[in-house]
């Protein structure tokens, strides 16, 4: 049986492939919709380019406007080529200002897509010069500025939009769009601010609840109520301490930290009540033997807690009751909170460990 004659059978080797007819139609200069990568190398490409500027500067500009606008609306590819020809159109000589004024607008719009929000700007602001009353323009200056959360500025280009055409459904829609952005930007700002005031009133009630010895002289408040001491190299590193003021009830929470040489092992209690004593969060933390305890001396009842201090020449160690809050032993005349944090050494009350490092503070 004959083959079935088509199309194909009779095309010679000169023409185009019907399946990549248009990819083929791509590599001739006079067809293609972007430009290549090797452009500078292509010397009937080169021929073709010297042609655009043949002409008046005004026929110069309008042909690379033209260009500019096809590749604009060829695809999002084409974007660059389109900046491209739209600066080139005005970087001619041309004195024809509606052609400058469509060059900035366009080139205007296609940043916009672009999202090249500053670029769209000074386009616009060129294009206004030529032309206040370009509605195109205003509604694209109101959209980059809304981009820029510049909200005020965005509803003043929507209305003297309006005032030109007051029935532009585009524009009318962007003013709401503003209207409403603002009225989110101002939510947030005043979110803010009251955040920012509450902060600055926790600081101020914590700074006159406790007494600061820094490196520079500090007066003391009047307000003082607790007498407790703390030595920080920067007052504002407290803020940064979690030590939190009830202001309901006058009282502090503090972080801690219990110390046990022995093991070199350490427990952060994130939140010790002022009210609570030692022995309140001793029964939580043993309440199971510690997993470094090898010989299981470290038990709630069977501790001693002391905090060490530089009010001699030399450290010493003061013995902590257990029964006591921890508000009363941070207002001991010798206790120094170091950096917004209270520490305190866990001891086994008996054993070999406890009475050579007590014979250290000793000697």
């Amino acid at each position: 049986m004959a083959t079935p004659l088509g199309p194909e059978y009779f095309r010679p080797d000169w023409a185009f492939s019907r399946d990549n007819f248009l990819k083929e139609m791509d590599t001739i200069p006079l067809f293609m919709t972007k430009m290549p990568d090797d452009a500078e190398e292509n010397p009937m490409l080169a021929a073709l380019q010297s042609l655009a500027y043949d002409g008046t500067p005004e026929e110069v500009a309008e042909n690379f406007k033209n260009q500019g606008n096809d590749a604009f609306k060829s695809s999002k590819s084409g974007y660059a080529d389109a900046v491209r020809f739209y600066t080139q159109a005005l970087a001619t000589d041309c004195k024809d200002s509606k052609i400058m004024e469509a060059c900035h607008a366009n080139r205007a719009a296609v940043n916009l897509e672009l999202q090249n929000y500053g670029m769209v700007l000074k386009d616009c602001a060129k294009a206004l010069g030529y032309n206040p009353r370009n509605i195109k323009v205003l509604y694209r200056s109101a959209r980059a500025l809304y981009a820029l959360d510049r909200v005020d500025e965005a509803i003043d280009c929507c209305d003297h939009a309006l005032a030109v055409e007051p029935e532009n459904v585009a524009v009318k829609a962007q003013r709401e769009r503003c209207v409403e952005g603002k009225r989110i930007l101002e939510e947030k700002r005043r979110v803010a601010e009251e955040r920012e005031r509450r902060e600055s009133e926790r600081k101020e009630a914590l700074a006159k609840a406790i007494e600061f010895l820094t490196s520079l002289p500090c007066p003391k408040s009047p307000h003082q109520s607790r007498g407790i001491k703390i030595e920080t190299p920067d007052a504002t590193a407290l803020s940064t301490a979690n030590i939190v003021l009830d202001p309901s009830t006058d009282t502090l929470t503090w972080p801690v930290f219990f110390l046990y040489p022995e093991y070199k092992e350490s427990d952060h209690i994130q939140a010790f009540d002022e009210t609570h004593t030692f022995q309140d969060h001793l029964d939580v933390i043993f309440e199971h033997p510690a997993p470094w305890d090898q010989r299981e001396n470290y038990t709630a009842r069977g501790v001693e807690v002391y905090f060490e201090h530089n009010a001699g020449l030399h450290p010493g160690l003061v013995k902590v009751g257990k029964k006591l809050p921890l508000g009363e032993v941070l207002k001991h005349p010798k206790y120094v909170v170091q950096n917004g944090i209270p520490s305190f050494i866990v001891l086994p009350r008996e054993g070999p460990f406890k009475e050579e490092f007590l014979a250290r503070y000793k000697k």
